[in-house]
């Protein structure tokens, strides 16, 4: 009888360890499902296909022009622009004549000045029957000192360097005595298609001409002028340079061609625009909302459009080069209190308020503070007396 009964203990014991190792295995798989696996490699390659799919995903997904403008899309808007002129002009004449060539540039945010910004071609955008006008500095300075020695003077140098382009040279002294009137301005403009000038009189010649001459497309553009070397290179850039009138608006032109050049000189000129606003556009290419060809009477004809949110461009700022002879001069003015005013050279007018939290000390305060002072040093001697 106790040998059985030590036989079902010895069963319970075994029962009883085998059941509590039953638990322990299913708590581990519990534990084991619970657990977010550990990744393999292989795992782990899908895991960053994936994250960078995100990532791209997160980027924003809007281009800029100079991935999205090619060769074959300016030729198609070229044909297409000849075509369109032709549509309405019988004779078909639109590489006939030479009309000038634009293209349109529509911004998202305007910058905040005003600026005048160089591009240069590859090729020259004026035409055959164009008419060059050459501004000259003086050989000699004085109010009653002739002016046609310095034109011979320059008609030599342009001819022994080989300088066909240039009709006309206007030395500065004969700009200011025989074009002091608006009409003989005007008639200026309208003779001439191209006025290059030099570096050295630009300042002034704009003052003299006004802002007639801004408007127009390649007027007073600056050319470097060495009278002993590089003279026809120089010029040669300078008909190679275009114009872009920047924070004149929403939208701005700048030329690219005329009808009569060929199409892979118009298109180069495209191509080469659109790489240089890569890295000199104010705001960058980011700011560009669309970009067209136009003739001044057409209908553009798009080469890029974005929607391009404008809260994801800020507002462009153009750094101006001034000369230090640009100093604004502040002052008080008896009509306006608490304020200074500033002008400067260019003859711009602006108010500066004062700080309202420190108010300026008052003439009576000062007079009374002096009294005051006056009789402590009156008290001072008598009490030494």
């Amino acid at each position: 009888m106790v040998s059985v009964k030590v036989s079902q203990q010895k069963l319970e014991k075994k029962k009883a360890k085998n059941g509590k190792i039953k638990k322990a295995k299913t708590m581990k798989l519990k534990k084991i499902l619970l657990k977010p696996s550990s990744p393999t490699p292989s795992d782990n390659k899908v895991i960053d296909k994936s994250t960078e799919i995100v990532k791209k995903k997160k980027k924003s997904h809007y281009k800029v022009p100079s991935k999205v403008i090619t060769k074959d899309l300016v030729n198609s808007c070229l044909i297409a622009l000849e075509q369109l002129t032709a549509h309405y002009d019988k004779k078909n004449a639109i590489f006939g004549d030479e009309t000038p060539i634009f293209m349109e540039i529509r911004v998202i945010k305007i910058p905040n000045t005003r600026a005048n910004m160089r591009f240069v071609l590859p090729h020259s955008t004026i035409s055959t029957t164009g008419e060059v006008c050459l501004v000259t500095p003086d050989l000699r300075k004085g109010k009653k000192i002739d002016h046609e020695p310095t034109v011979e003077h320059w008609e030599e140098m342009l001819r022994s360097a080989g300088v066909t382009s240039v009709k006309t040279v206007l030395p500065m002294r004969q700009l200011r005595v025989e074009y002091d009137q608006y009409e003989l301005k005007r008639r200026l403009l309208t003779q001439h298609d191209f006025i290059m000038v030099d570096n050295r009189v630009l300042n002034h010649v704009s003052h003299v001409l006004g802002k007639k001459f801004f408007k127009k497309h390649n007027m007073l553009i600056p050319v470097k002028i060495n009278e002993k070397k590089y003279l026809k290179a120089n010029i040669d850039t300078g008909l190679r340079t275009v114009m872009l009138r920047v924070s004149e608006g929403q939208t701005s032109t700048i030329l690219v061609g005329h009808t009569s050049m060929s199409q892979s000189h118009i298109s180069e000129n495209i191509l080469a625009l659109v790489q240089k606003f890569k890295e000199r556009f104010p705001g960058g290419e980011a700011n560009i909302r669309s970009l067209s060809i136009k003739l001044p009477l057409s209908l553009s004809l798009p080469l890029y459009l974005t929607l391009r949110p404008s809260s994801s461009v800020r507002v462009p700022k153009i750094k101006q080069i001034r000369p230090k002879s640009f100093v604004t001069y502040e002052d008080e003015l008896t009509t306006h209190l608490e304020s200074l005013v500033q002008v400067a050279p260019d003859g711009t007018v602006h108010l500066k308020k004062l700080n309202k939290g420190k108010p300026e000390k008052s003439h009576s305060d000062l007079e009374s503070k002096e009294e005051t002072s006056k009789n402590e040093d009156t008290l001072s001697t008598d009490d030494e007396n």
